[in-house]
């Protein structure tokens, strides 16, 4: 039987601003198996043919109890962060997997047209690994390449694809938007506080294994509870552990990261998509995104895309950093003026010349954007890597 898997919605920009149920879903397809997750990638809704197919109309396993959302014990089709990543690898639910060779050949030709010359992939498995050893050997992978892989690979990355692997990635917490993200505190708009899905303990465990393997341990954490917990490991682990987002910090916390130090990857086009963010947090919302303080602890930040949650195009998050939602008429400029960053703050946030000196991007522009299009203009016009230069169609034509 036929199967439809997608991704993409938000329930905050649909008319009734309410998470989708599978009822919802079977009155538009009652014959096939839909499961659609959304934009965040920590919640996905699944109709009630996946529900079946999938063994979950009755009961969950042990390990997704809590993640699979019921009302008067009956599932309503909603599922929460493991729950998610269970439900897409299942092949019941039958998704058809596009050529990733082609696919990994298109986004690496738009990083360079970008002016991208190095990135991080992240959750990474062996099939996508296997794919970039193979566009390597043949002298196609242009740009610089580091994986953070699922900790079940751990113990287990082939030895052919080490040179390739950076790091292990962890989630601590979900997101705000499926209001998944731990937080001290309930939801403004909502009588949860999250989910904290590891603790400091196991946190710090797996950094020290992480470390033996000459690996570095990146956790996932949005909400301040879960962003403690991994501050606590880093305090009480050897290892290396890098906080991916670090979205809400309240004084505290930016105290430990001060003591701490640690390496950030912050995500500024978070600031123009969460146009819920106050909603959610209150006044809570003055503590969130705040990448200039942060810079003050001394901790060492990167600017991250997010993709596919937010656009590839690293320029709209350098205006994000820097407008901080003011043009848009976004309520998060008001709470956070002050965590604005100059175009030279947030552009270091994505080009750090002294790690790659050998790299050098030719922009085409002459003078500062200002406005949203112009930063969207901003194209690499000439790249060279390792000193050679790119030719027109290794890069989208840069």
């Amino acid at each position: 039987m036929a199967g439809v898997v997608g991704r993409g919605w938000d329930q905050d920009k649909m008319v009734e601003r309410r998470y989708p149920t599978r009822y919802d879903l079977d009155e538009a397809a009652p014959k096939n198996p839909v499961l659609l997750v959304r934009v965040c990638g920590h919640a996905a809704v699944a109709n009630t043919k996946a529900l079946e197919k999938l063994g979950l109309l009755d009961r969950e396993p042990a390990e997704l109890q809590g993640l699979v959302v019921r009302e008067d014990g009956k599932p309503i089709g909603l599922l929460v962060e493991d729950a998610v990543s269970w439900a897409s690898g299942e092949d019941t639910v039958g998704p058809v997997k596009p050529t990733l060779k082609e696919l990994l050949r298109k986004v690496i030709a738009e990083y360079l047209r970008y002016g991208v010359t190095a990135i991080h992939s992240m959750s990474v498995d062996v099939e996508e690994l296997s794919i970039i050893r193979e566009l390597e050997l043949d002298g196609e992978l242009k740009l610089k390449y580091k994986a953070y892989v699922r900790p079940d690979l751990l113990w287990s990355i082939p030895e052919e694809l080490r040179h390739l692997v950076r790091g292990v990635k962890v989630f601590a917490d979900g997101s705000f938007g499926a209001r998944t993200a731990a937080l001290r505190e309930h939801y403004s708009d909502f009588p949860s506080s999250g989910t904290l899905l590891i603790r400091a303990e196991e946190i710090a465990e797996l950094a020290r294994a992480a470390g033996s393997q000459g690996l570095e341990l990146a956790v996932h954490a949005i909400g301040d509870r879960a962003v403690e917990e991994v501050l606590r490991a880093a305090a009480m682990s050897h290892g290396r552990i890098r906080v991916e987002h670090a979205s809400l910090t309240p004084p505290d916390l930016l105290d430990l990261f001060s003591q701490l130090r640690p390496d950030v990857t912050v995500q500024p086009h978070f600031i123009i998509s969460d146009t819920w963010i106050v909603d959610r947090l209150g006044e809570r919302t003055r503590w969130v995104y705040a990448f200039k303080s942060l810079a003050k602890t001394g901790s060492t930040l990167m600017g991250s895309s997010d993709s596919p949650v937010e656009p590839l195009n690293p320029w709209l998050g350098v205006y994000a950093a820097v407008h901080r939602g003011e043009p848009e008429g976004l309520p998060i400029a008001k709470y956070t003026d002050g965590e604005k960053l100059s175009l030279r703050e947030a552009v270091s946030l994505y080009a750090q010349p002294a790690s790659y000196p050998e790299d050098v991007v030719v922009l085409n522009v002459t003078k500062e954007p200002v406005s949203k299009d112009e930063f969207a203009k901003v194209l690499a016009e000439r790249v060279f890597l390792r000193g050679e230069e790119l030719q027109p169609h290794e890069c989208a034509k840069c």
